[in-house]
């Protein structure tokens, strides 16, 4: 009977030592390409500011646009232009784009487009933007990625 309990015990004390929890990453349908983003502004090559936080992030309407947000509302660091606005994504290529697309931040009117939005593995982000009440000029922003995935989520 003493090793049958004791065949018993140590049964039970290696099951319950020997699992492991597994974790298992839950990506937004929009990674890659959402993330919190330090970026660079640039005119025709040359640097104009930053570094800017911006926020990609995926939208509640379906899985082809994404929000591409500076948080110029709360940021006590500074923002680029006062955006937060939709752009078309297509997961499969990692790229980005709107041919104008209405500032949602209240009291900033403005339209904005991108070109060759695009993330670059999944560490570097590259956008060129048009705002309307600037429509001369096109800047580039540029940067990298400011948190990994796994550190975002706390693995």
């Amino acid at each position: 009977m003493r090793i049958f309990k004791f065949l018993l015990l140590s049964l039970v004390a290696v099951a319950l030592f020997s699992c492991e929890p597994t974790y298992v990453k839950e990506y937004s349908w929009a990674y890659p390409i959402s993330g919190d983003w330090k970026v660079n502004a640039y005119i025709d090559g040359v640097e104009v500011g930053g570094p800017y936080e911006i926020k990609v992030y995926n939208s509640s309407f379906g899985q082809d646009s994404i929000w591409i947000d500076d948080y110029a509302t709360t940021s006590s660091n500074g923002h680029f232009w006062s955006m937060k606005f939709k752009a078309a994504a297509d997961m499969s290529t990692k790229t980005f784009q709107t041919t104008g697309s209405k500032n949602a931040i209240n009291g900033y009117g403005i339209v904005i487009s991108v070109a060759n939005g695009k993330v670059i593995n999944t560490d570097s982000i590259t956008m060129d933007l048009v705002f309307s009440d600037d429509p001369t000029t096109t800047y580039q922003l540029a940067g990298h990625r400011m948190v990994g995935y796994d550190d975002y989520m706390g693995h």
